[in-house]
């Protein structure tokens, strides 16, 4: 997403070496004016050869925030906080481009919340101290280090860890175990009849159950490296990665984008119905033939698609979508995929846009609400920002990811999501194997080790 670096001037700095351009901003920082109260000041210089995942990698742990696109277009990192706040509450003062607000929040903001998920919700919304961009905008690409200053000494302190590269920091990769089930085939057998009643009995129409699977580490998880081994496994997707505090982290490798705006353009897709990927091509396109060809997984895909479409049409002038859904093919499963294009209304906001599209029926059900309060009852587990919106924006743009493909990272522990659609036909085994294919990027952790 290029256009997240849109408000440039004429003159551009010639790029320098990572650790040159942050001395060269300490340099303009120790005569900057400070912006009044409820602004920042935004300082940046172009950067030449940034590998940004590698450096945010080296950063100490804690404060970190990592996006990426499904193609590479746009990659963001941010290193700690210099706002913790709604983007609209603070006024940019300075620079060329527009400064990225890293937003991660959860699928049902009204569950109980599990305190490991408690400071994930205090940093829903975050100006980072420092901010790593790398975009494409066809064969050029442009690399960027910001600093967003609120106080001098903290932005200071932060761009010294960037200005001597030799202290960035190294990990070892520990071995991970699986743990036994928490809730194992039997319980998930039992809340997938007690959503076909509910199915039968007209009040839902879909319901998506969520189950989890648990590693322990022979050390401390380095969730960098956990989304390295995981973006390996799966290259098409989009790479998120929130780290509040040094020891907790949530990241994922989602294959379903909620949607992606430009100034008044936004597009969005609809991605439900599920197989697994053949041991061989032939197999694989049986499979896709069959998940094409499927009236059950095709119903639940429509439910997603009538419920986007709902949600966008009183918010735009235009609208088009593919007349029929295609595959997605990721590494261990393939879905159905049908795509939405709308020009928005003006005076729409991102906040907007996230209260009328999340939670799509892919991660919830149909309708929305009574799926949502049923998921409540019938999951054992609070899902914080599993299945919810994940993404980057600025004034002018923004991506968001739904946040599936995903694991809770606390100290040693690893806890992955899985979910499956369930609707009249659903199979209790067939969805707890489709579960299980979704969590096989996982599984893969084990066996590496």
């Amino acid at each position: 997403m290029s256009s997240l670096s849109r408000i440039e001037s004429k003159q551009e700095a010639r790029p320098l070496p990572l650790g040159l351009a942050a001395r060269a901003l300490l340099c303009e920082l120790a005569s900057a004016q400070l912006p009044a109260s409820g602004s920042y000041l935004r300082l940046e210089h172009d950067v030449e050869h940034l590998d940004v995942f590698r450096v945010l990698a080296g950063m100490p742990l804690g404060d970190r925030r990592y996006f990426r696109t499904r193609t590479g277009a746009l990659e963001v990192a941010g290193i700690g906080r210099a706002a913790c706040a709604q983007p609209t509450t603070w006024t940019q003062v300075g620079g060329r481009t527009e400064a990225v607000v890293f937003t991660a929040a959860p699928f049902d903001p009204h569950r109980p919340r599990d305190k490991v998920w408690d400071p994930f919700m205090q940093q829903i919304s975050v100006l980072p101290m420092l901010e790593l961009r790398r975009t494409e905008q066809g064969d050029r690409v442009r690399n960027t280090l910001a600093v967003h200053v609120v106080d001098r000494n903290a932005a200071q302190e932060s761009l010294a860890l960037l200005a001597d590269e030799a202290k960035m920091r190294c990990s070892v990769d520990p071995a991970f175990t699986r743990m036994p089930e928490d809730v194992g085939e039997g319980a998930w057998t039992r809340a997938v009849r007690a959503s076909l009643e509910q199915i039968r009995d007209g009040k839902l129409r879909k319901i998506v159950l969520g189950r989890t699977a648990r590693y322990i580490a022979s050390a401390e998880i380095d969730p960098m490296l956990v989304l390295h081994r995981l973006a390996q496994t799966e290259p098409r997707s989009f790479r998120c990665f929130i780290e509040p505090q040094a020891g907790r982290a949530f990241v994922g490798v989602s294959p379903e984008r909620l949607y992606s705006r430009v100034g008044r353009s936004l597009k969005s897709e609809a991605v439900a119905g599920t197989r697994p990927r053949g041991v061989d091509a032939v197999a694989d396109q049986l499979m896709g033939e069959a998940l094409l060809s499927s009236a059950k997984d095709r119903r639940e895909h429509q439910f997603v698609v009538e419920r986007i479409r709902e949600a966008l049409e009183p918010l735009s002038a235009t609208m088009r979508l593919d007349d029929e859904p295609r595959l997605l093919r990721l590494a261990y499963v393939q879905h159905l995929r049908t795509r939405l294009a709308v020009e928005l209304h003006e005076g729409l906001s991102d906040d907007d846009l996230l209260a009328a599209l999340h939670p799509t029926p892919a991660v919830s059900g149909s309708p929305v609400r009574a799926a949502v309060e049923a998921i409540r009852a019938l999951e054992s587990f609070d899902r914080g920002l599993f299945a919810g919106p994940l993404g980057v924006r600025t004034p002018h743009a923004a991506e968001f990811a739904v946040g599936i493909r995903s694991a809770l990272i606390d100290g040693d522990a690893l806890t992955a999501f899985a979910g499956a659609g369930i609707v009249e036909g659903s199979d209790a085994g067939d969805e707890w194997r489709e579960t299980a294919h979704k969590l096989l990027a996982f599984e893969r952790l084990s066996r590496q080790s």
